[in-house]
């Protein structure tokens, strides 16, 4: 009798410990990574380093340390904005707006824009309770176009298809779920690719 009894009040010690442990997996997780990408164009670094990136994300952990990734990530030119001033009589100044954009790639191109669809399989390399590595390995669907508003001048180039994706980096989470990451990027488009620092902020659920 005395056996018995100890062995229900193991087996529902066992029961809170397992109800304890699935409470902590939190498998869904989201969040948005932003970077600046250094651009290389059919072999032309040239203007490769003005790219912003927003990477926005949905994870799935579907075993221990494995998780499937689904993102969408967004790449535009930055413009270095200025005015540009000068004194045409005494007291007297002409001011005119340089929006910045140049040549791209050493094309006629003045205008960028990426599309990227992305799935991949993650993986993540406990460190400590709240510490992580993780690595990436996925492939995209990427869209993107170069272009010029100037009608004379248009040139317009781009692509489509599918390519490479990796990414590795470190990551923190929190208790309540918050975590922060900081990773670097590779994405491999064809004639175009990107290398990217990024940082990210993310929800565990």
């Amino acid at each position: 009798m005395q056996f018995s009894h100890l062995s229900k009040i193991s087996l529902l010690s066992l029961a809170l410990v397992s109800t304890s442990v699935l409470a902590q997996v939190k498998p869904h997780s989201y969040g948005l990574t932003t970077g600046i990408a250094s651009g290389e164009y059919k072999n032309s670094s040239n203007d490769g380093d003005g790219f912003a990136q927003a990477y926005f994300f949905y994870n799935y952990q579907f075993a221990d340390n494995f998780s499937i990734e689904l993102a969408y990530a967004k790449s535009v030119e930055i413009d270095d904005w200025s005015w540009d001033c000068d004194e045409i009589e005494e007291d007297k100044w002409q001011c005119n707006y340089d929006d910045g954009s140049g040549p791209l790639f050493n094309t006629a191109a003045e205008e960028f824009e990426l599309d990227n669809f992305i799935v991949a399989i993650k993986a993540d390399l406990p460190i400590s309770e709240r510490n992580s590595l993780y690595a990436k390995l996925g492939a995209q669907y990427y869209d993107y176009e170069l272009y010029s508003d100037d009608s004379i001048n248009k040139n317009w180039q781009g692509d489509t298809g599918t390519g490479l994706f990796l990414e590795a980096g470190w990551q923190y989470r929190w208790n309540c779920g918050i975590g922060m990451n900081v990773g670097l990027r590779y994405q491999d488009m064809g004639d175009l690719t990107f290398t990217s620092p990024n940082v990210g902020i993310s929800y565990a659920f």
